[in-house]
């Protein structure tokens, strides 16, 4: 894996090192090759189509997309961002189209620039052109073996699906991108249906299952193969059946799930079971309960986990010397690690991005029959004055709470996280300029931030590392669920030529974890389930967002409370001594939920699909905009 990854940086350079002064392949200036560069030989052409990989999205990354330290999440429900200057506000405000005219329209915009990042609408563009050109060119290459053709055109289709959908769940439908395009204005590029458009991605996912190997070498792993076709097809067909791709694109109106499409949906995710069952060989299985937390991060070797199917084969590790200002040691620090935690000055040193109340109320507790239940129902005997115990054993995964021990201080003894009122923590957030603007929620992430990396034992940055996982294999299970219940309507019922009902699939995430099966006296409870497993299993995952969006119910969820939706967790010391108080975990709070009025969330009809620029709609003839923008 190593000598994988060093051969892709050194492909990527070779690419760009290769630029000729006259004759383009294309109109885009950092596509500036030779053809004698480019189609010499196998090795030559598969370097530039390496190159279509430094174009997928990387989510742990400091400003690695315009994002500056805004973690996705913090434009759904699940997070918020505690820092002054929001980078998020470009999204959450709602004002889309006039904002793409931003310097750093973070997720909404099609930009690129060597120093803030590429957005994924403007990686999805650029991975398109090379990939087609892989797709149209493959047979100009001489020498090539079949085996050879096969991993490239495979590789070629698989991506061109990939950064198709990537436009396709943000925009609606969209033109066939099957050629390159000049751009000058001159070409007509009617947009398809969302549903044609979802055809023709999966005419390219089925071909480039056929052409792709089960598995690569070693030196080869993080490239798609079978099971990652699979994978993408099982989410996007999901969306296909979804009520907000019923549209057409002159609509944008409350629908309902195709039956029909969800149905399929469900066979795709059990035909993905099936192949992974067909294929022990391969290693693919849900990582067991107990070692829950390495899905998220681990020590290497390996390189990868079993859950993974389809993921950024990005490394993202901190160097064994400590480097506060090293890639991914910054975005530990900016994203996740306050105050005393962190390090460095200024916004580096207290901005972090907070999980929610809204995220916390996913989680089930466990009633006096040993049961789990949403804390809403009286089943669960939930208490909100001892609001943390008998949770989903999830929310101690995911979520950090305030009097917590994490870490150790410098003299060795237990470090508190003291995000309660009047807690050093506390009011070093609200009075520091960074982020004495902002509500805080009370919380930390937990998911992504291991104990012991900070500035006291800075050692422990490098301990383990992540990579960006697109879907992984819990996924497959609820998306299965979801769609097997949304085509029958019985969580019981099993989709024709189907192996599982809608209520198993969903227990198999949840008895991994310990869980017990779910409980829904009726078909909208179940429904809520579903939705609420997804948002459990996957939370801080980038998932939320397109979910709510697909449900079509981000209107309500992210447009209530005048679109200040967002709740924290104030928690104030019943003992005014509590300063002095050493073990903080033993101190009593008065519990109560606050709306996180510094966050908004302007969500309306037209914000379920994402407005094109100006220029967008004058470099492509019929362009249709968007409805209501």
């Amino acid at each position: 894996m190593k000598k994988l990854i060093k051969a892709f940086a050194i492909a990527a350079v070779s690419v760009l090192a290769l630029t000729s002064c006259e004759e383009f392949l294309d109109k885009s200036p950092d596509m500036g090759l030779s053809e004698k560069d480019v189609y010499k030989d196998y090795a030559s052409f598969r370097g530039y189509l390496d190159k279509a990989y430094s174009y997928l999205d990387n989510w742990f990354a400091f400003n690695g997309y315009q994002n500056g330290r805004a973690y996705i999440c913090s434009i759904s429900d699940e997070m918020a961002q505690i820092y002054s200057t929001q980078e998020t506000s470009v999204v959450n405000d709602g004002e889309w189209l006039g904002n793409l005219s931003k310097s750093k329209p973070f997720e909404i915009g099609n930009k690129g620039d060597g120093d803030g990042g590429n957005t994924p609408i403007y990686n999805a563009y650029k991975g398109l052109r090379i990939v087609n050109r892989i797709i149209r060119d493959i047979d100009k290459v001489p020498g090539l073996t079949t085996e050879q053709k096969h991993e490239l055109a495979g590789q070629g289709y698989f991506l061109r699906a990939w950064f198709y959908f990537n436009l396709i769940e943000r925009y609606g439908g969209m033109p066939k991108f099957d050629k390159l395009f000049s751009g000058d204005g001159t070409e007509d590029a009617p947009r398809m249906t969302y549903h044609e458009s979802h055809e023709w991605m999966m005419s390219d996912l089925e071909t480039a299952y056929e052409y792709l190997p089960d598995a690569w070498d070693e030196d080869n792993t993080g490239r798609p193969n079978k099971i990652a076709a699979l994978a993408v097809m099982s989410e996007a067909s999901l969306y296909d059946a979804s009520p907000l791709m019923q549209n057409d694109l002159n609509t944008i109106e409350i629908k309902e799930y195709d039956k029909t499409r969800a149905a399929t949906a469900a066979k795709i995710a059990d035909r993905t079971l099936k192949y992974i069952a067909d294929h022990p060989e391969l290693g693919y299985a849900l990582i067991p309960g107990a070692n829950y937390a390495n899905i998220f991060y681990w020590t290497a070797p390996p390189y990868t986990q079993c859950e993974y199917l389809w993921y950024n084969r990005t490394q993202n590790a901190s160097p064994a010397v400590y480097n506060k200002n090293a890639a991914f040691t910054r975005y530990m620090r900016t994203f996740w690690i306050p105050t005393e935690y962190g390090d460095g000055t200024g916004n580096d040193a207290i901005v972090y991005n907070a999980p929610t109340q809204n995220a916390v109320d996913m989680f089930e507790k466990k009633g006096v029959d040993g049961k789990y239940y949403p804390i809403t129902d009286p089943r669960a005997g939930y208490n909100d004055q001892d609001p943390f115990k008998d949770r989903d054993p999830r929310f101690y995964n995911n979520i950090i709470y305030p009097s917590q021990a994490w870490g150790q201080t410098a003299g060795g003894t237990p470090h508190y996280i003291t995000l309660y009122v009047g807690g050093a923590m506390y009011n070093a957030s609200k009075t520091a300029n960074p982020t004495n603007k902002e509500i805080l929620t009370g919380y930390l992430c937990k998911k992504f931030w291991w104990e012991g990396a900070d500035q006291i034992t800075p050692e422990n940055f490098a301990r383990y590392r992540t990579i960006t996982v697109y879907v992984r294999l819990a996924e497959i299970y609820l998306n299965y669920a979801e769609a097997s219940f949304e085509a029958t309507g019985d969580p019981d019922a099993k989709v024709d030529g189907c192996s599982m009902s809608a209520r198993e699939a969903l227990n198999v995430i949840r008895q991994r974890i310990g869980v017990t099966d779910v409980v829904a006296d009726d078909a909208d409870a179940f429904r809520e389930a579903v939705r609420r497993e997804r948002g459990v299993e996957l939370m801080f995952e980038n998932k939320r967002w397109w979910d709510l969006r697909r449900w079509m119910i981000a209107h309500e969820v992210l447009g209530a409370n005048g679109g200040y939706p967002i709740k924290g967790m104030q928690m104030t010391p019943t003992d005014p001594g509590h300063a002095s108080v050493a073990d903080k975990s033993s101190l009593d709070f008065n519990y109560e939920i606050i709306p996180v009025t510094t966050e908004q969330r302007a969500f309306g009809m037209k914000n379920y699909w994402y407005p094109f620029s100006m220029n967008d709609v004058a470099s492509l003839r019929n362009l249709k905009q968007n409805p209501l923008w």
